[in-house]
């Protein structure tokens, strides 16, 4: 039992060595390439991918540049100053000028007779890679995606680029910026109190336009009980039954008046309130006179309870003095002619 799980160790440890070994390279479409690097040549590499069964060429130039360079780099003599001056050369054709800084700086170290050279080289590759990350803020600048633009500034503004040439106008470039945020967030301020604003004039137009339509749909209310109390007139000499049902008709016309009345009074429009109470007055003069005539259309035909019910409804509407004469009158007469017919029931 022992000596199988120590055999299984072993085999996973073999594994993990194994995998260890695997190069990794990123091909510049993105995908990733996993096996061993048999050799290097001057524009490429000889590898055998996991998997296949014969080794192929890959050329550097559809390589990622990064990950050709930690490739050279793991198989390179790492204390040789000619191989670290190489490799940097190859860093700044890729464009790595990070990774040739570095690398210029340890062919310097390693080797007395490169000092000078490596030392103006790392200078250059230096100022390029401060010149590769101000070129690529301002391209993002130019499309306003400012926070990248910021992260490269800030990186030139470190004390590890101070000397270059762009760290000055890195510092231009983050003032612009700065003052170009303000302004857009200022603009978009602005432009959102105009929308906001706008919004509310446009509801309050439509606020106001509903109060105009109000007021003409009461208007035409108070026109068509009008019209309809006219008709009543005209026919209760010669049909009774219309009249009632005209009269009716105007009752219903100027209760519905007087609900939107009601509605436009508790309105903030100084001007409307005060057509509304107009209005309402014009509602109440007709609702009374309606009441009226009906309550003397049923005194006419005897039926003294219903007409009783009319002229008390009228008498709670506000009238003038003649209106309250002529509804007492009809009152008068009903009472009377009752105070009569009990009378003659007893016998008096």
């Amino acid at each position: 039992m022992v000596q199988l799980l120590l055999a299984t160790l072993i085999g996973l440890a073999a594994q993990d060595a194994k995998k260890a070994q695997d190069d990794v390279l990123q091909k510049r479409d993105g995908g990733l390439l996993v096996g061993k690097i048999l050799k290097v040549e001057a524009a490429g590499f000889e590898v055998l991918v996991n998997g296949e069964k014969e080794p192929r060429k890959l050329l550097f130039r559809d390589l990622m540049p990064y990950s050709v360079y930690r490739a050279r780099l793991d198989r390179i003599d790492k204390t040789s100053g000619t191989a670290r001056m190489d490799l940097a050369e190859f860093c700044v054709a890729q464009g790595l000028f990070s990774q040739a800084v570095r690398e210029f700086e340890e062919a310097g170290k390693l080797d007395k007779n490169l000092e000078a050279q490596a030392k103006k080289r790392r200078d250059d590759a230096h100022n390029e890679d401060a010149r590769s990350k101000f070129e690529e803020a301002k391209k993002f600048h130019q499309k306003k995606d400012y926070e990248e633009a910021v992260k490269l500034l800030h990186l030139l503004l470190e004390a590890r680029y101070e000397g270059t040439p762009y760290q000055g106008e890195a510092k231009t470039l983050v003032a612009k910026i700065t003052e170009e945020v303000k302004t857009e967030k200022d603009e978009l301020r602005k432009q959102i109190e105009a929308d906001k604003a706008k919004k509310e004039a446009a509801k309050e137009n439509v606020k106001v336009q509903q109060e105009a339509d109000l007021f003409n749909r009461t208007v035409a209310m108070l026109e068509d009980a009008q019209k309809a109390w006219g008709e009543a007139l005209d026919n209760e000499p010669k049909n009774q039954t219309k009249a009632e049902k005209a009269w009716k008709a105007a009752e219903l016309s100027l209760i519905a008046a007087k609900r939107n009345v009601d509605a436009m009074i508790k309105t903030n429009d100084v001007e409307l309130i005060k057509k509304a109470r107009e209005l309402d007055k014009q509602a109440d003069l007709w609702l009374v006179r309606t009441y009226y005539r009906l309550g003397r259309l049923f005194a006419s035909d005897l039926n003294y309870p219903t007409a009783l019910e009319w002229l008390n409804k009228a008498m709670k509407i506000p009238h003038d003095e003649a209106t309250d004469h002529m509804i007492n009158e009809v009152l008068l007469t009903i009472t009377q002619l009752k105070m009569r017919e009990r009378a003659a029931g007893r016998g008096y």
